[in-house]
């Protein structure tokens, strides 16, 4: 019998993270934060800049601290409107701000701005002081001065490369950037285009070059099921990934958004069998016996967890025993029911991740790869398509209609059981682990509203 996690005494004290505290809320709402500057910073008071958009690009817990990131645009008099990001820290009640106000000219060095009504302490941002390499990615020449000779390198000989367009896909300032690049090159033989880089703060790189060398050395167990990235090099230094492209028409996020927003029956038909396909290739994936360096295990993640509402905690003190009670039933019940043998996973699987082309599905993103029990996958990919499927209520935007959200949630059942009974079709998992990992990942989510200040995640969460 599998376990549930609903009871009164796990699902009440959640209702402490129900809505974000109005100080954290106003750091991410464009006009609060402009009203302020408009007040606060003197080139924008007095005129000399007129301050035409304010858009807040990220708000992230670092112990009693946030980090904060801000994109404006400004013009002067008369002059064609630029972008400046300013970035800084959030203060919470209790733990004002510690600079004071620069008086030099905008942007000029040291200058900074206090906004005192918000918390914030904020200075410009030249470059993304993480991420060193991406100028480099992002201008034609230097990415292909930079690409060729990983691609000679990797077996395309005649890559000879006359034309480059990096296009930026996906940013997160500070931690992680992803560029496509179309080439062009000279002569009939060339290499691939396009081609994707990606940069990381971190060693999440390294981790993702291992993880799909170890795959591509095990072609034959899944590329009858799934399409993988090529993996092209690791520029060590400069901590980029090279890798070919995976072809994609949409992802299987975009099409369950639609299925189940619609909740009719062709989208809804079409959806399980992308699920089907996904549920086989995971589980190719997860039986062809590669191996990773990094291993995971639940109560490594049963500890991160708690160590993020530890972190919540210091400047939201209110929150700090709200999860015990659920943490700690998972953590009972992870010791009642063992573990699986450790396989070859993903570790950020989710419907986002799954690419969707020509009645094909693709992975990517494998960043995280660790050896680790097939019910983290499967338990992470349940929890993201119930996250999907709330999301598509619009809870917060008008009055719930509680008939609906019920029928949803009835839906997002069956969808989930689909894919587990689609992977069991083809692979054995234990069903008590797939709940406990989908169970803690439901929660992380609802964590992650607080610590990435999501405003419109926090209610469905």
């Amino acid at each position: 019998m599998t376990a549930t996690f609903d009871t009164d005494e796990l699902v009440e004290p959640l209702a402490a993270f129900a809505s974000l505290p109005d100080w954290l809320a106003a750091a991410m709402q464009s006009a609060r934060v402009a009203e302020s500057l408009a007040r606060h910073v003197p080139q924008l008071s007095g005129g000399r800049l007129a301050l035409l958009d304010c858009a807040p690009q990220r708000l992230r817990a670092k112990g009693s601290d946030w980090l904060a990131r801000y994109e404006l645009t400004v013009a002067e008099p008369g002059g064609e409107p630029r972008t400046v990001v300013l970035v800084g820290e959030l203060r919470p009640p209790g733990h004002p701000v510690r600079g004071r106000r620069g008086d030099g000219a905008f942007r000029s060095d040291g200058w900074h701005c206090v906004l005192p009504d918000l918390g914030l302490e904020l200075h410009p941002q030249e470059r993304d002081e993480a991420l060193p390499a991406l100028e480099s990615l992002v201008q034609p020449c230097a990415a292909a001065e930079l690409l060729e000779p990983v691609l000679q390198e990797a077996g395309y000989d005649g890559a000879r490369i006359t034309s480059c367009e990096p296009v930026v896909v996906r940013y997160k300032p500070g931690s992680r950037c992803t560029v496509v690049v179309h080439l062009g090159y000279a002569g009939p033989v060339g290499g691939p285009s396009p081609v994707v880089l990606k940069i990381h703060q971190g060693d999440k790189g390294q981790s993702a070059w291992a993880a799909m060398n170890a795959l591509w050395a095990r072609q034959e167990a899944w590329r009858d099921a799934v399409r993988l990235a090529e993996p092209l090099g690791y520029l060590r230094e400069q901590r980029i990934l090279v890798q070919g492209p995976v072809p994609e028409t949409l992802t299987l996020k975009e099409l369950a958004r639609e299925a189940i927003a619609r909740a009719d029956r062709d989208g809804l038909d079409r959806l399980r069998e992308e699920l089907a396909k996904t549920a086989r290739a995971l589980a190719a994936l997860h039986g062809c016996r590669a191996s990773y360096p990094r291993t995971e295990s639940f109560e490594d993640e049963l500890l991160e967890v708690d160590g993020v509402v530890r972190r919540l905690s210091l400047s939201v003190p209110d929150i700090g025993t709200a999860a015990a009670p659920l943490l700690a039933v998972l953590g009972d019940r992870a010791a009642a029911v063992p573990a699986e043998a450790a396989v070859p996973a993903h570790h950020d699987f989710r419907p986002a991740q799954v690419l969707l082309h020509d009645g094909h599905v693709g992975f990517i993103d494998f960043d995280g790869a660790c050896m680790v029990e097939p019910a983290l996958d499967l338990g992470r990919f349940r929890a993201k398509l119930r996250d999907i499927g709330v999301s598509t209520l619009g809870l917060g935007e008008q009055p719930v209609d509680v008939e609906r959200v019920e029928a949803s949630l009835r839906l997002l059942d069956d969808l989930c059981e689909h894919f587990l009974g689609e992977y069991q079709r083809h692979a054995v998992v234990s069903r008590e682990r797939v709940v406990l990992w989908e169970t803690c990942d439901l929660l992380t989510g609802l964590l992650h509203a607080w610590t990435k200040v999501r405003l419109l995640r926090v209610e469905p969460r």
